[in-house]
């Protein structure tokens, strides 16, 4: 069930996510923001590529076990494979969030899709697009070198 801020919340998310740019090329930059009851109680984004991901950084500064009923807001869909740094998704189930709201889907043709499905199969209740052009145009190099990937161009 949507809840009544959601754009309130993923725009917060949006201006966390803003602190990373210049900061992660290759990778997009990403904001999370996590929110109980109606407060935030953490936040974090992308800081440089390498780097932890928004939502490992707000986990951490959350720095407990979130409450129940706490929601996880994204601007983009977190990752499900490992890299320089883990799955953005098994730390989202691991830390026992069960709801996730996300901004825009993972271009990445090798991504796209997957992170939320693998928290749907873990329980975790996933809606997306709250915000999603707001949310591509903080990525516009990003997805535009994600499509030509898909294409099978290299940019």
């Amino acid at each position: 069930m949507p809840q009544t801020n959601d754009a309130q919340w993923m725009r917060l998310a949006i201006e966390e996510a803003i602190k990373g740019e210049g900061k992660t090329f290759p990778n997009p930059i990403v904001g999370c923001v996590i929110v109980e009851g109606e407060g935030i109680v953490a936040k974090g984004f992308h800081e440089k590529a390498g780097a932890a991901h928004a939502e490992v950084n707000a986990l951490s500064h959350l720095g407990r076990i979130p409450k129940e009923g706490a929601r996880l807001y994204v601007t983009l869909e977190p990752c499900s494979s490992v890299g320089k740094t883990g799955p953005c998704t098994k730390a989202i189930i691991t830390s026992g969030i069960k709801e996730v709201i996300v901004g825009t889907i993972d271009p990445n043709p090798q991504h796209q899709g997957r992170g939320i499905e693998i928290l749907k199969q873990a329980g975790v209740h996933v809606r997306f697009g709250v915000l999603d052009e707001e949310c591509r145009k903080l990525n516009t190099d990003f997805n535009e070198r994600m499509k030509a990937l898909s294409h099978g161009f290299k940019k």
